[in-house]
């Protein structure tokens, strides 16, 4: 009774009074003088420009004159968007990193842009007070688990330059138009600027943004006014070649296996339109992506790890933004990988983005990998398109097709489809949302039960916030492209993984509270959580309850607290030691404690301590990671969790280790050098990798990477190694 009370409650808001959005605009400037990138602001173009501030606060609270004064001119010639801002401050500025797309807490400046206008997409360009240079593509999420998505993966060729004074520090920075995609004849565009001021755990925005959302929510920009819209821009192609040399080295029991390799492939960009991009790669290589972070797993099903290869990343939110939670019908970690992470070769790949019209946006890709005596060859193709109505709502379709080949032969029963769409609504200010969706599989010889249903309601206040989600899925539903971890289940008794079908309803409603006048706290989190699995023809399997209370800082430490009740239904024994658990009911309740010190400090920590029940036993879990830094060039962290499970005769106890240490050495804007370890008792490894980088011109590299892994039961001994040495160019034309 009392859960349905509480899941009947995250129904219930508060309509609260939409607040206006900002009429700010901003004049840009044509400039015929040479502007030089240095941080200076002497050229005598920057005298005549008009300067704007009045900059508000977005975060911690909103709606009240930003704490430090910021500044800012924008201007442009033919070739260059240029932006100058001067930034009043203490010379105690705070630089977590040198390193490229570091978002850690840094004093920093930035310039989002939208050249369409749509509230769809924009690009963000920002820069640290030692010019530690970050890029992201910002695009609307329908999902509505998040307002933005904020795509760091996205590199291109801009410049900027930055000085430290006394008081101040100043910011140039170069856009080449060639970088954005706009279109001709548009006057109106949209901008805001941003200011991080970790100093006062503060973020500063021009165009006012309510603290609910995302600072860079794309809903609250102003107008950036031309008096004439710039001129389209010649031809944008890139091309990126790249070479390869490698040693890898395998460990058997009776011999050690060396191999040593020579590779060659090329990435290409080429602007179709202004606002539509092709991206081709022949023979991809990601040899220098950092290895996936290893986790302990104690559930009944599989972990969703994040994509890290940029291929894939960029843009990748018009392909991944389908389903719900982690059940998703596109995963691109299915391809070019096998279940392992181990790398399938890919021969090539073809992705076309963008827009169409002010309104239209589409995505469509084709990637080939080879097979080979124990895997087939496989084709993936995807097509979708999001076409925006209203100010912020749209719908979305999409179709996904596996296709196996066997020495070129298209395998014709061996495929798997997927054809599906979305409906998005949100309001013009972004505080209720809610979408639909529905997604339908094809196999060889299925014909039912083959569907995911899902929806989402929510409400996003700034004291109370509230969703309720519903999902379905059929127990023959299949996504070969996607991830469905809970619909496979393992049976111990007979070795095979069963599909069962479920039905999922989700609510969460929390209440935020701000004290006024408070000196130590910025604000308060109170929240409830409810999640509710029934295995479709079986009844209830599933119901998580969480109880949590957050207290955030103004010194950016955070403690939180959760209550959790979880009770389960195994429908197949439950094998986490020697013997499985018997299937059954359980009823768990435990406790956790979650604190962190000042991220801010040079020295900092985090620590997480859980206890209570564990399916008939107990479980201790405690985790803690101690992070140092020496300003700006080096970030160094140990981290351990451990797991303490006691379960009664003949079950028996688990205890489980995972072990990290990362190693960051910038040394300069430039080189970096970062070392990555792991042990972890559960996938019985210890993992390193190193990786050194230097990036000797615009966006081109040079990548020397060792990695290493050796087991850790019983007597510890290597498994395999590589080392790899590869080399990338960006050409523009």
């Amino acid at each position: 009774m009392l859960r349905t009370v509480f899941l009947f409650l995250g129904l219930l808001c508060p309509f609260l009074p939409v607040r206006a959005q900002t009429n700010k605009q901003i004049t840009i400037t044509a400039t015929n003088e040479v502007i030089q990138i240095d941080g200076k602001l002497d050229e005598n173009a920057w005298q005549q420009i008009p300067v704007v501030s009045g900059f508000e606060l977005t975060q911690p609270i909103d709606a009240v004159p930003a704490s430090k004064k910021t500044e800012v001119q924008i201007a442009y010639d033919e070739r260059y968007i240029y932006v100058a801002a001067k930034m009043w401050d203490d010379p105690q500025f705070i630089i977590q990193s040198l390193k490229r797309d570091n978002r850690s807490e840094n004093d920093e400046f930035a310039m989002m842009i939208d050249p369409v206008g749509q509230r769809t997409n924009g690009f963000m360009f920002s820069t640290s007070a030692y010019n530690v240079q970050s890029e992201a593509l910002v695009s609307a999420s329908a999902t509505g688990l998040s307002g933005m998505n904020l795509d760091l993966s996205w590199d291109n060729r801009w410049f900027s330059a930055a000085q430290r004074q006394g008081d101040f520090w100043t910011v140039e920075m170069a856009i080449p138009f060639k970088t954005l995609r706009y279109k001709e004849n548009i006057k109106n565009w949209r901008i805001n600027f941003y200011r991080l001021e970790p100093g006062n755990n503060e973020i500063h925005s021009w165009s006012p943004v309510p603290r609910q959302f995302d600072f860079f929510d794309l809903g609250y920009m102003a107008d950036l006014i031309w008096e004439e819209a710039p001129d389209k821009q010649g031809s944008n192609i890139s091309f990126i070649p790249y070479i390869t040399t490698r040693m890898d080295q395998a460990n058997t029991a009776d011999d050690k296996e060396t191999e040593y390799g020579f590779d060659i492939g090329m990435d290409a960009k080429v602007a179709i339109t202004p606002t539509l991009n092709l991206d081709l790669t022949v023979n991809p290589d990601f040899s220098q992506v950092e290895v996936d972070r290893q986790v302990t797993n104690l559930t009944r099903f599989n972990i969703f790890f994040p994509e890290r290869r940029q291929f894939f990343l960029e843009n990748a939110d018009i392909f991944n933004e389908f389903g719900q939670f982690a059940e998703r019908p596109f995963y691109s970690r299915r391809i070019g990988l096998d279940p392992s992470g181990r790398t399938v070769p890919i021969q090539y790949g073809v992705r076309l983005t963008g827009n169409l019209n002010n309104t239209l946006r589409i995505g469509a890709f084709n990637m080939h990998t080879d097979g080979n005596a124990d895997r087939l060859a496989q084709n993936y193709t995807s097509l979708t398109f999001q076409q925006r109505i209203w100010e912020r709502s749209s719908i979305k379709g999409i179709f996904l097709n596996r296709q196996a080949f066997q020495e070129g032969e298209v395998q014709e029963s061996d495929y798997g489809r997927n054809l599906g769409g979305e409906f998005n609504y949100s309001t013009e200010d972004g505080k209720w949302t809610a979408l639909g969706g529905y997604l339908h599989s094809f196999k060889e010889g299925v014909t039912e039960k083959n569907q995911h249903v899902y929806s989402r309601f929510s409400y996003n206040g700034q004291r109370f916030r509230t969703f309720l989600t519903l999902q379905r899925m059929g127990e023959n539903y299949a996504a070969d492209m996607g991830f469905t971890g809970r619909l496979f289940n393992f049976n111990p008794n007979t070795g095979s993984v069963e599909r069962i079908g479920f039905t999922q309803v989700g609510n969460m409603i929390d209440y935020y509270i701000y004290p006024e006048n408070s000196k130590k706290v910025n604000f308060h989190w109170s929240g409830l959580e409810n999640f509710i699995y029934f295995n479709n023809g079986q009844g209830l399997n599933e119901w998580y309850t969480r109880l949590r209370h957050f207290i955030f800082f103004k010194n950016t430490s955070q403690l939180r607290f959760r209550l959790n009740n979880n009770y389960v239904d195994l429908v197949f024994p439950f094998a986490l030691t020697d013997i499985p658990l018997p299937a059954g009911d359980y009823n768990m309740t435990e406790f956790n404690v979650q604190f962190n010190t000042d991220v801010r400090k040079l020295l900092n920590t985090e620590w997480f301590v859980v206890y209570g029940q564990f399916y008939n036993g107990t479980k201790l879990t405690y985790r803690g990671n101690l992070n140092y830094r020496v300003q700006p060039w080096g970030v160094f962290s140990l981290g351990l969790e451990q797991n303490h499970i006691r379960l009664p005769a003949p079950y028996g106890d688990l205890d489980l280790t995972l072990a990290t240490g990362r190693f960051e050495v910038n040394f300069t804007n430039n080189l970096f050098w970062t070392t990555f370890l792991q042990y972890n008792t559960q996938a019985d490894n210890f993992n390193i990798n190193s990786r050194l980088q230097w990036r000797f011109a615009p966006m081109s590299d040079l990548f020397f990477v060792y990695t290493d892994n050796y087991i850790v039961d019983g007597m510890f001994g290597p498994k395999e190694k590589s080392l790899v040495l590869k080399l990338n160019y960006w050409l523009t034309l």
